[in-house]
């Protein structure tokens, strides 16, 4: 209904035919409205209306007395006019004791791009003698709130409605807990707003009798603002931050708050008693959910997505047992989920119905990430990056939606359809959603494209669009499968030559490679073999070494190892030796008393000789000692050569004279005095 009132009463006398009119819908959102005066005669015609919607009709002014008449109104909207502010409120709610009021909407009743508002008690007060349900003041510019104004709502109120403000910090925070709704929201603080329309010109001021005239409403708005400010740097503020205990109003159990700005880690919470059931904090960036967040035992419902978040600790969702709707969509999760391969994160959330974890750059999820989702209905993964799925999905015998459009897959493995079609069987209506996806019309996605002739699950897909080139009929898929089974036939010789082909390939280079590392791997396996019977302890200090030296010799020379090294060494010099004739463990095998032997010395000294050379067992304790230095030793160099006649550099093997290249060696002199120096110098070097 298109209202236009120049000065004069636009609902006059002939209203009162309409006895029996209860709603009345004069918005200019609807049509075209102007009603930029409201007294007390506007509506004395219509005394019966109960639902009564005034948004965006121009109003600058309501007089006291305008809605006290409608002792019926349970209904009333002055939304959206924008010149009436918060100076027309207080003579609206002045009224409302007189009527049967349960909904008031009162959003952006104050210019957008005006001074930030304040409520005050003496526009709250009148509410309290009302049984008033819910109350909507979004878009007003509402910064602060007089303290004790809250503690007049009436105990009826269910819900409130404060989004898109500017609320600062105040003494009035801790007058929240009076509030007795159910359902708070709170969204968009804060948002931007742009110049696209200028608001509507305000050229008329207030007249007649009004609860909180302009005067006493700027010195109160004034006051209240300073002494806020000066509470807040004289002394401790009242309400405390400490997340070990989180307050919550008693009643609450719906909470919006999205699209706040808001940029915190969620760290650990404890909620102290609270209903709460349902939150909404997306769109904000709570970039890491560390938690845990416990005491929320009554949350069914959890919207957080939109948050920017590439980190999830395993015990963010412990308060989440009850939760059946899970939606954390447009995330990072793809940095984290991957790698949760015991599905520690989704573990205790065994109620869930509905999980939406769209746009989170999952490149691949581990095999048992989901094993606790046995009640959910809908899971939903679409626009990721998953080029495979093999996670399990046979134990959520109630699934009936499967939402994988938009990721990078070509087929679906054997292992995931046969999960399908058992899934199928319990759920007859199944669907799966695989729009989007490159599924390929290949040899290689042959047996999807068998499944998909066969099954009973709903598979919403573009295989048709992909299989075009094959020019058959593109609306019979067993058309498809038939001629891909008999192309891909040709194949399979190929496919077992290259095969066979390929295996004596890796077959060679495994060869290679062992051999490569033979010393390596030899000296692992007979130091791990030491280990498991308990025969190789960690050295701390060089004390705890059982010898001084290990001495490598070939038996032809025996007679000078026993004749003259341990003579001028352990008689004369007091170092103690190892050698294999003398001091190896009888029922231990060769190699493993030699490993033995290497590890328990300090040095391994080799009596380099033609003989040396010649001998196998030699030139493995040369290696095995090698390998020591290098692996146990942090590339110690523990091997002392000692030559007892000249060798050619054509003789050595490459390993030995590497060795000689980088490190020194000693030769065993013929003449008495060298002898002498030789025996000291070599004692010398052990002793290190």
């Amino acid at each position: 209904m298109d209202v236009v009132s120049h000065g004069n009463e636009p609902f006059g006398v002939g209203y009162a035919k309409l006895r029996f009119l209860q709603e009345l819908d004069v918005s200019g959102l609807t049509g075209y409205c102007t009603l930029k005066v409201i007294t007390p005669a506007t509506f004395k015609y219509m005394p019966n209306i109960e639902w009564l919607d005034l948004s965006k009709c121009k109003v600058n002014t309501i007089s006291t007395g305008s809605f006290k008449i409608l002792v019926h109104l349970k209904y009333l909207d002055l939304s959206d006019n924008r010149c009436l502010k918060f100076r027309g409120l207080s003579n609206v709610t002045y009224d409302l004791p007189s009527t049967s009021i349960e909904i008031l909407r009162v959003n952006k009743i104050h210019q957008t791009f005006d001074l930030n508002t304040i409520l005050t008690k003496c526009q709250i007060i009148p509410l309290n003698n009302t049984n008033i349900k819910e109350i909507q003041m979004a878009s007003n510019r509402l910064q602060l709130i007089e303290k004790d104004a809250l503690k007049f709502l009436p105990k009826t109120l269910k819900k409130i409605t404060i989004a898109d403000n500017e609320f600062s910090y105040g003494n009035y925070i801790m007058d929240v807990f009076y509030v007795t709704a159910e359902e708070v929201n709170a969204s968009y603080m804060g948002l931007s707003h742009y110049l696209l329309n200028s608001d509507e010109p305000c050229d008329i001021k207030p007249a007649g009798f009004s609860p909180c005239s302009e005067t006493k409403d700027t010195y109160r708005e004034m006051e209240i603002k300073r002494n806020d400010q000066n509470d807040l740097r004289k002394k401790p503020f009242s309400f405390s931050l400490d997340t070990s205990n989180v307050p919550i109003p008693r009643n609450i159990k719906k909470f919006h708050l999205r699209e706040c700005k808001l940029r915190y880690y969620l760290v650990k919470m404890n909620f102290l008693k609270n209903k709460l059931e349902y939150i909404d904090i997306s769109n904000n960036a709570f970039y890491v959910w560390q938690g845990p967040i416990s005491n929320l035992t009554c949350l069914t419902y959890l919207d957080i997505s939109n948050n920017f978040c590439s980190n999830v600790s395993t015990n963010f969702f412990e308060y989440g047992s009850n939760l059946t709707t899970l939606l954390i969509q447009n995330n990072l999760l793809g940095f984290v989920l991957p790698t949760d391969t015991n599905g520690e994160i989704l573990e205790r959330l065994t109620k869930l119905k509905l999980l939406n974890l769209a746009d989170n750059r999952i490149p691949s999820l581990p095999t048992t990430i989901f094993y606790s989702q046995t009640e959910i209905r809908t899971l939903n993964l679409s626009g990721n990056m998953l080029e495979n799925v093999i996670f399990k999905i046979d134990h959520m015998t109630k699934l009936s939606y499967l939402d994988l459009s938009n990721n990078r897959l070509s087929y679906l493995d054997a292992s995931f359809t046969r999960q399908l079609d058992i899934l199928s069987k319990n759920v007859p209506n199944m669907a799966v959603n695989l729009l989007g996806n490159p599924i390929k019309c290949s040899c290689e996605s042959i047996e999807f494209i068998q499944w998909y002739t066969s099954t009973n699950v709903h598979v919403l897909n573009n295989l048709h669009q992909e299989c075009q080139s094959l020019q058959i009929n593109m609306n019979n898929s067993k058309l498809i499968y038939d001629h891909l089974k008999k192309t891909c036939s040709s194949y399979t010789t190929a496919i077992v030559t290259v095969g066979s082909w390929l295996t004596i390939f890796a077959i060679v280079i495994i060869v290679g490679i062992a051999y490569r590392y033979r010393w390596k791997l030899r000296y692992a396996y007979y130091i791990v073999k030491r280990k498991h019977h308990g025969q190789i302890k960690p050295f701390e200090t060089d004390d705890d070494f059982l010898y001084d030296a290990f001495v490598s010799y070939a038996d032809e020379d025996g007679t000078f190892v026993y004749t003259k090294f341990l003579k001028h060494m352990e008689d004369d010099r007091n170092i103690s030796c190892c050698v294999h004739k003398r001091d190896f463990l009888a029922g231990n095998d060769i190699a493993t008393n030699i490993t033995s032997a290497i590890h328990n010395s300090r040095k391994t000294v080799i009596i380099m000789s033609h003989h040396f050379i010649e001998s196998d067992w030699c030139l493995f304790e040369f290696n095995m000692a090698k390998m020591e230095s290098i692996y146990a030793r942090s590339k110690e160099n523990i091997i002392l050569l000692v030559f007892l006649e000249q060798l050619s550099s054509k003789d050595l093997p490459l390993n030995i004279l590497e060795l000689i290249q980088s490190k020194s060696y000693i030769e065993y002199p013929n003449d008495e005095y060298g002898d002498v120096v030789f025996w000291d110098k070599l004692k010398e070097t052990l002793s290190v």
